[in-house]
């Protein structure tokens, strides 16, 4: 009988362990892959002439791109820090992210404000209509990232949910890629192909784990829900109002 709870102990205990690194590795991927994205979609996007038209690089464009810049670095940063169980370090990067977090909030709105007051939006839309687009980010970002700190003392829930926080980030990348039929799709390519992904990324976590993580779904609802609700607020006449009133 010894024999076979030290046999189920060890099952047990592979079986943690099989979770766990798939878990490093599932993340860890997604950290390598989204920088990627992030070049591809923003470099050709200041060279050719793309969907979006590059914004004029002003002092606070330098900075929004700056603050992006450091997050994305920094979680991936995070990533490789649990891998490698450097949990004091990654603690102490996160609590530093929070300063980051703000000015990335504050220079996102405001380059969303100039981009639209200057004409610039993307293909569907007018310039007033898609400054619905950063503002619903940053409002989204802001809401998904506080639940990640919240969940902080739940490594599966907070991990995740910084997951989602930087899906919520892919639509800038990918809706700038050098791709002929992304005019056509507009706010299907736009909403849709970060939430395609992230059904997926569910579908593989909640398979390979053998269980549902609910605070996952939740964000990634969350998230999934904020792009068909921010194109039926910005086609109303309040909307409209409200922006034209901010101009």
């Amino acid at each position: 009988m010894a024999t076979n709870f030290a046999d189920i102990n060890m099952v047990d205990l592979s079986a943690r362990r099989s979770r766990t690194a798939f878990e490093h590795r599932f993340f860890l991927t997604f950290a390598i892959l989204f920088p990627l994205v992030t070049i591809l979609g923003f470099v050709p996007n200041f060279i050719f002439s793309l969907p979006y038209q590059p914004p004029k690089i002003t002092p606070l464009v330098a900075v929004h791109s700056a603050a992006m810049s450091l997050w994305i670095i920094l979680f991936t940063v995070q990533a490789v820090l649990i891998s490698a169980k450097r949990i004091r370090l990654h603690i102490t990067l996160g609590t530093m992210s929070i300063g980051l977090a703000v000015v990335m909030v504050g220079s996102g709105l405001l380059t969303g404000y100039y981009a639209m007051a200057g004409g610039r939006g993307f293909p569907g839309f007018t310039p007033e209509e898609f400054f619905v687009v950063p503002a619903g980010d940053m409002l989204t970002f802001a809401v998904l990232y506080i639940a990640a700190i919240y969940y902080r003392k739940q490594p599966a829930a907070h991990k995740r949910l910084m997951l989602v926080v930087m899906l919520n980030f892919l639509a800038p990348s990918t809706a700038r890629m050098p791709l002929p039929f992304i005019p056509d799709l507009g706010a299907i390519w736009l909403f849709g192909l970060p939430s395609l992904i992230g059904l997926l990324m569910l579908a593989a976590d909640t398979y390979l784990t053998g269980k549902l993580n609910r605070i996952f779904a939740i964000g990634l609802g969350f998230m999934i829900a904020s792009g068909p609700i921010r194109v039926a607020i910005c086609r109303t006449e309040a909307w409209t109002e409200f922006v034209r009133s901010l101009v």
